[in-house]
């Protein structure tokens, strides 16, 4: 249900960049106290601090989860260089080390959006075995993050301010930024480290590709506050944040969430202030696979309807260093996109279509092409999967999600907006958006006594020189060239299967391929016997896991 229409529009001032609302301004009143966060499992004793922490030991039975249903039928990087992703210094504390997980499944609809480069390599034998991989540990440290001091600015609103009960910031009153300890829940596997920190929204600060290495998430090097959002301040922070009740950042990502450790992750939840609904996302790794699983719930305890919105908001880099590159590509598989708000004379203004990628001649699937700001919404998202790819790293992710249900999906890039409005050194990201609504603009109502959940799946994929097609399983880069077609394939598992090529129906060639995280497949197959359209299944067992 739509609740109400508005474009929101951005405009740069003296003082920076405004988002929706507007620039806010300060009222001087009464200071108001930050919650603290708090945990249902206690923190065990702080041990010596390492550079990066390998939980020791600690066996647990896992509890019984159950699975929620899903809901019913600009412009390349700054020259100047941005400083490297600022470093956690946590203090370790056992771990909780599970044997086993509850699964979660989304489901996918298989959508072909072809790219075409870089060159892949040409079919090399793959390796006897695959890698052992370690089961999810859950732990808690402490760590540092250079932070704004924003806390004793916030000002209290009255009853006839738009925001009540939310405050304000008096942004003369901040102070400039200093070293401050925050409570950290870290989840690992063989594949993946995430770092949740509750008392920042409960937001994941940190997504490592433990394959390769590479960050994933922008990694602000301060906690800044920044004049966007609907409350007219947002906390610029880096990581994936959650944005309820509604648009834009939300209401309530600066505050602490309360949480609780789970055996293979960890849950985050707020009461809102305005509507007293509770938003809670689940966040869960397990043993066998290079994906985290985001449970999202909205409930409504309440006895009168609410509307609200719900997004995810991933801020991303995908690149060697704290910044997107020039070489970084956007998987969207759908053919028109919905322009929220642009910097950008040349394209349609905020409410109107774009036809996607290419619009008039310039191909928005490549970041170099986003020369100003621009947000734009998918129209809405049309298959199960969306994500980025770096060609220059050889990174990327999958987001896999039901589309049908969670229909909203946005990206947004920075373009030209100088990066001092939301950080203190030349360090960059772009934001792909993840929503229960088709857009900003839409908003749903939850009755009393309501309550809604769904299921998605984030993965980091690398080697394959981007992918045009995904599901949980694997993502498959596809490239045909006359008869013959160039394939890899990435996997979120350890998986000893058979790639097959096909063309027009008719097979073209097989391959046997032992495939895992960080380990992908490469082959070119041909030439082909008949015409026709190209596609590939990955199988496992006779049974086909993946097909495009």
């Amino acid at each position: 249900m739509r609740r109400r229409t508005f474009v929101t529009f951005l405009v740069l001032a003296s003082l920076g960049f405004v988002v929706a609302c507007g620039l806010a301004t300060p009222t001087v009143g009464v200071t108001v106290t930050p919650r603290t966060a708090s945990a249902t499992l206690a923190a065990p004793p702080a041990l010596t601090s390492t550079p990066t922490p390998r939980p020791p030991t600690l066996r647990a039975e896992p509890q019984d989860e159950a699975s929620p249903p899903f809901l019913p039928a600009a412009s390349p990087a700054s020259t100047a260089n941005p400083t490297e992703s600022p470093a956690i210094q946590p203090t370790e504390s056992p771990a909780i080390q599970p044997t086993a997980q509850p699964p979660v499944s989304p489901t996918t609809q298989p959508t072909t959006q072809p790219t075409t480069e870089p060159t892949i390599p040409p079919h090399t034998p793959t390796p006897s075995s695959l890698p052992p991989v370690s089961g999810p540990a859950v732990w808690e440290q402490d760590i540092t993050l250079n932070t704004y001091g924003w806390h004793d600015a916030l000002v209290a609103t009255d009853p006839g301010d738009a925001i009540y009960p939310y405050p304000r910031l008096d942004f003369d009153a901040v102070t400039g930024p200093a070293p401050r300890a925050y409570r950290a829940v870290f989840i690992q596997n063989g594949y993946v480290q995430l770092i949740v920190v509750p008392e920042l929204g409960g937001r994941i600060l940190r997504w490592t590709d433990l394959t390769t290495g590479r960050q994933l998430f922008y990694a602000n090097p301060v906690i800044k506050p920044t004049r966007w959002g609907y409350r007219g301040w947002w906390l610029a922070t880096g990581g994936m944040e959650w944005a309820f009740p509604e648009e834009e950042h939300g209401l309530n990502e600066y505050r602490p969430w309360q949480y609780e450790l789970l055996w293979n992750g960890v849950r985050v939840w707020d009461i809102e202030d305005r509507t007293g609904m509770t938003v809670e996302v689940t966040i869960q790794v397990d043993g066998e696979h290079s994906y985290f699983t985001l449970t999202p719930r909205i409930t409504n305890p309440t006895g009168e309807a609410h509307s609200y919105q719900f997004w995810a908001n991933a801020m991303l880099t995908l690149s060697d260093y704290n910044a997107p590159s020039p070489d970084l590509t956007f998987i969207l598989p759908d053919d028109a996109v919905t322009v929220h708000s642009t910097g950008d004379g040349g394209l349609p203004a905020p409410g109107g279509q774009m036809s996607w990628p290419v619009h008039n001649g310039r191909d928005f699937g490549r970041y170099s092409e986003w020369h100003q700001y621009l947000g734009a919404f998918a129209n809405p998202a049309q298959a199960d999967f969306v994500g980025a790819y770096d060609l220059g790293s050889d990174q990327g992710l999958v987001r896999v999600f039901p589309h049908t249900s969670a229909t909203g999906v946005k990206f947004f890039c920075m373009g030209d907006l100088p990066s001092s409005l939301w950080t203190d050194d030349s360090s960059r990201y772009f934001e792909l958006w993840a929503g229960l609504t088709p857009t900003f603009w839409d908003y749903w109502t939850l009755q009393p006594g309501g309550s809604v959940a769904w299921s998605e799946r984030w993965y980091p994929v690398s080697g394959i020189g981007g992918y045009n097609w995904a599901n949980e399983e694997a993502a498959i880069r596809l490239v045909p060239s006359g008869d013959s077609a160039e394939v890899a394939v990435a996997t979120s598992r350890a998986l000893n299967g058979t790639v097959v090529l096909r063309r027009g129906g008719v097979e073209v060639q097989r391959w046997d391929a032992l495939v895992a995280p960080g380990q992908p497949f490469h082959a070119t197959g041909g030439p082909a016997s008949s015409g026709g359209d190209w596609g590939v299944q990955v199988l496992e067992g006779g049974s086909v896991i993946a097909e495009m």
